[in-house]
């Protein structure tokens, strides 16, 4: 018996269809959102020009040489086809950036797009590609949509474009490029970075050594015209003793032609300094110390102001500060202007109208001296000296961010403005605790992470949850809340083995101090159960809910809502492992509390309190649709959306969940025309409220491209799977469970398509990829090795397919029992298989036990029972007991036609078999 989907195999559908939802007050786990481009937006990006749109600053006037090395960056990012990306590699002030900047410039007619990324910053790519798609759509002007979209709608750009050029300036982790060099192969990366290892294969590197001698030579003849040969020879020993360096070189020119010093008169003072900064720097950092030394010298003789607020830059952001700013560390506005003038004419910072900046290398030779001061003036006694300017640092960002003081709400406008000046604060050690700084790290954190800017809030979450621990210590509830923040900021940015460790620990820690049945201590243990199922561990997971739900019902008892809450995440985890009874036991146990539990919460005046009955209802239907009880499912579905849309309305974001897992549960029953009007009733309705970017709405498009494979369409939703697939790949990288989830689906839509082939090497990668992110027992794995081999089989590789079935079925045994859904299904295709390699004797006893298995488990009617029945007649057809085959057909026919017509593909089928058997 042959179709385009085994008989009872488990359809593969993209991530999140018919979820099982679980929300309102009642769930207290992290949601790891994200966001994929419908098609109108991957065609608004494809329309989308871009001519001349440049985001650099001014190359410096005084740059020098290096003629051979922007030629030999231009032949590599122009010389064949593939990604085209270059890293300039060397020493710190070797003067990468500048290199950068001076061949952004040098070539900018040949891009219509060039954009510079500060790399050293955490999710600077993901802010700058943000900024791209604000740049270029009027669809973002405007708008605050969450920051993934907008980077999402960039890469599409990029992707459809080939004439533009990223610069991704200091970075310092290759490895964080590496998937986005992948994914944007058309247009030009230019990198800078003081690694030179670590880089994919394709990216070619350009070592940027010190300058040539004519050229350092050249560079100090700049500023300081040479008077005669003397002077010129003293500039080659000056060059020689700065290590041809040119940032020092810049820096000394910059000196000698600010005080009209000659460069022989330059050398003799350097010694002193170069010989006082060897006894505490080392390379690049040792020239450059003993150069600004002289030149913090002389700046401290003319205009003392300007050391403070260099050493105050040194705290914040290279790049960006509001000059305005500054204003608040001096006696005024003239003041700042006079200072920073003479700090740009010495070349220690870099003026705009609005900003100023400072050199990455300076600011670190600057702190490190600050810190060997305050080390120096510490005493036994009391906290440790705050270092010299960070203190002032924080002082001009607390005033900007909260002008009416830190116990006040801060002025959202500049909490965003500054967010990467907090950001940068907070990665150095922020001392002892303060209220403000504090405030500023979790203000900011919390502001970046509602943003969908997990990434970079992760290094204000750590200051804030060290701050926490520096006043109350590590013990205190309020560290370990502190420190719960972290933890979601690395599970929202996928970091999840950090975020376990750290659960382990704080877990540890809270049942220690706090005891096991301290809600602190009960929603650590969550956590970790949450990051356990992320990861696949499901047994862990099981377990971690468990010993929880029992530490809270001995300690607040069965009615908490701590309790409540943690007995539905374990149903939802049995549901995950596909031990659909155990689950549907809690669910129904909990809708009929009748001690203060969901009982009680329904006759409650709160409405969040009684939509969480109308939730756990919705889960119960999931719940029973999992089990194989389509019948009770729908009903349930029907009770659940009926009280949502009296308590928040038909259009509220948890009724069109509940109405799109209807649809969901109507098409698995095949009662496709009710199930396609919802699908579109809820994409409508998701596009109109939450946009067109909304993972809800994402979600619903999945669900109509399966729809459109399944009711004649199938190269509509196979065109729309791989604009979603697509998406993913950029968003999330290769190997993310969403990702995955989609890339099967695709592989499922090639198989429908009939393109077999392509099908089986996409559920063969898919496969070991599920392996690598989930393990070998996590039901998507197996699911996908199902479908792998259901592939096999309609592709006449029905012995290729036995093993990966028998693997499949003893795997799911393990997680949900012998006669879970799940097993039944893969018992089933098993038995299909071996029947269909000529293994008759087994195929007929998993055929005879997944039937009997089915008919007591799901009914006699039940179409997966009436399908198994008719496989095994086709057994007995082949075998020649036309007999029994015959009784079987006829059975199995009258049920499917009375379900679902005689047009459906079973049914004919079936019918086309029968007519075959009464003919011999």
């Amino acid at each position: 018996m042959t179709n385009p989907h085994p008989p009872g195999s488990l359809s593969v559908h993209a991530e999140g269809i018919a979820s099982v939802a679980v929300g309102g007050s009642i769930h207290g786990s992290v949601t790891i959102q994200t966001t994929v481009l419908p098609a109108s937006a991957v065609r608004d990006a494809a329309d989308t020009e871009a001519r001349g749109v440049v985001s650099l600053r001014a190359p410096k006037h005084s740059f020098t040489g290096r003629r051979a090395e922007l030629a030999e960056v231009r032949a590599e990012l122009t010389r064949s086809a593939g990604t085209a990306a270059v890293v300039l590699h060397g020493l710190g002030g070797v003067g990468k950036t500048e290199l950068a900047l001076q061949y952004a410039h040098l070539h900018s007619e040949s891009y219509d797009l060039i954009w510079w990324i500060d790399s050293a910053l955490p999710g600077a790519t993901e802010a700058a590609l943000a900024a791209i798609a604000e740049q270029l759509s009027p669809h973002w002007t405007g708008t605050k949509p969450a920051l993934p979209a907008r980077a999402a709608w960039a890469r599409s750009w990029l992707q459809q474009h080939d004439r533009w050029l990223l610069i991704h300036n200091n970075m310092e982790e290759p490895a964080l490029l590496g998937d986005l060099l992948g994914k944007l192969p058309r247009g030009h990366h230019l990198i800078t970075s003081r690694y030179a290892t670590g880089w994919q294969r394709q990216v070619r590197l350009v070592g940027l050594g010190v300058l040539p001698r004519t050229d350092s030579v050249a560079l100090i003849g700049s500023w300081v015209p040479f008077a005669s040969p003397r002077e010129e020879w003293h500039a080659g020993q000056l060059a020689g003793e700065l290590g041809d360096l040119p940032l020092a070189l810049e820096q000394a020119g910059a000196y000698m032609n600010q005080t009209m010093t000659s460069v022989e008169e330059y050398r003799s003072s350097l010694h002193e300094f170069l010989d006082e900064a060897a006894l505490d720097h080392a390379g690049d950092e040792q020239t450059v110390a003993g150069v600004w030394a002289l030149t913090l010298t002389a700046l401290a003789e003319s205009n003392p102001l300007c050391i403070e607020l260099l050493h105050t830059l040194a705290w914040l952001d290279p790049d960006g500060l509001p000059r305005e700013l500054l204003a608040d560390l001096t006696a005024g506005p003239v003041q700042t202007k006079t200072a920073l003038g003479l700090l740009h004419a010495y070349s220690m910072v870099t003026l705009s109208l609005e900003e100023v900046s400072v050199h990455r290398l300076v600011q670190k030779v600057l702190r490190d001296r600050a810190a060997r001061e305050a080390a120096a003036r510490a005493t036994a006694e009391g906290p440790p000296p705050a270092s010299r300017g960070r203190q002032a640092a924080e002082r001009i960002l607390l005033a900007a961010v909260y002008p009416n003081g830190p116990e006040e709400d801060p002025d959202t406008v500049q909490l965003a403005r500054l967010a990467a000046h907090a950001t940068a604060l907070s990665t150095t050690d922020p001392g002892t605790y303060h209220l403000g700084p504090s405030r500023l790290f979790a203000d900011t954190a919390l502001h970046l992470h509602e943003r969908g800017q997990s990434v970079q809030a992760l290094p204000l979450f750590e200051a804030y949850a060290r701050q926490a621990a520096d006043r109350f210590g590590t013990d205190h509830p309020f560290t370990l809340n502190a420190r719960g923040s972290v933890v979601t900021s690395l599970m929202a940015a996928g970091r999840l083995e950090p975020a376990a460790d750290l659960l382990e620990e704080l877990v540890e820690r809270a049942t220690r101090v706090l005891g096991g049945g301290d809600l602190i201590t009960l929603h650590i243990r969550a956590s970790l159960a949450e990051v356990r199922l992320a990861r696949g561990q499901l047994q862990c997971a099981e377990d971690e809910f468990a010993a929880a739900v029992a530490d809270s019902t001995a300690h607040l008892g069965p009615d908490h809502p701590r309790t409540l809450t943690l007995r539905n995440r374990l149903a939802t985890t049995y549901e995950n492992r596909h031990q659909f009874d155990r689950a549907i036991e809690i669910y129904q146990d909990l809708l009929r509390h009748e001690h203060g539990g969901l009982v009680h919460w329904e006759q409650q005046d709160s409405t969040p309190l009684r939509l969480n009955a109308a939730t756990i209802r919705n889960n119960l239907a999931g719940a029973y649709e999992g089990a194989g009880r389509s019948a009770e499912a729908i009903a349930t579905y029907r009770e659940a959306l009926a009280d949502m849309v009296r308590l928040v309305g038909a259009e509220h974001p948890k009724t069109l969940e509940c109405l799109g897992n209807l649809g969901y549960a109507l098409d698995a029953a095949e009662q496709r025309e009710e199930a396609s009007r919802i699908y579109r009733e809820v994409a409508d309705k998701r596009v109109r409220i939450l946009g067109e970017n909304h993972p809800d709405t994402l979600l619903s498009q999945s669900n109509l491209a399966y729809m459109l494979l399944k009711t004649g369409e199938p190269q509509a939703g196979l065109e729309l799977c791989r604009t979603t697939l697509l998406q993913r790949e950029q968003i999330l990288g290769v190997l993310h469970t969403a990702t995955l989830a989609n890339r099967k689906l695709l592989a499922s839509a090639y198989d429908w398509t009939g393109d077999l082939t392509t099908a089986a090497e996409l559920f063969e990668t898919t496969l070991q990829q599920h392996r690598e992110v989930l393990g070998s027992r996590h039901p998507d794995t197996l699911s996908t090795l199902a479908g792998y081999a259901t592939c096999l089989m309609r592709a006449g590789d029905a012995p290729g397919a036995v093993p990966l079935l028998e693997e499949a079925l003893a795997a799911q045994e393990e997680l949900s029992g012998p006669e879970g859904v799940a097993a039944m299904t893969y018992r089933h295709n098993l038995a299909t298989a071996l029947r269909d390699t000529g293994a008759f004797d087994r195929g007929e006893d998993l055929l005879t036990t997944v039937l009997e298995q089915r008919t007591r488990r799901l009914g006699a009617d039940h179409p997966d029972t009436l399908i198994s029945g008719g496989s095994l007649g086709r057994l007995y057809q082949l075998t020649g007991d036309l007999d029994r085959a015959v009784a079987l057909y006829e059975s199995a026919l009258t049920g499917l036609t009375a379900t679902f017509g005689t047009d459906h593909w079973a049914t004919r089928a079936l019918a086309g078999f029968l007519a075959q058997a009464r003919t011999v």
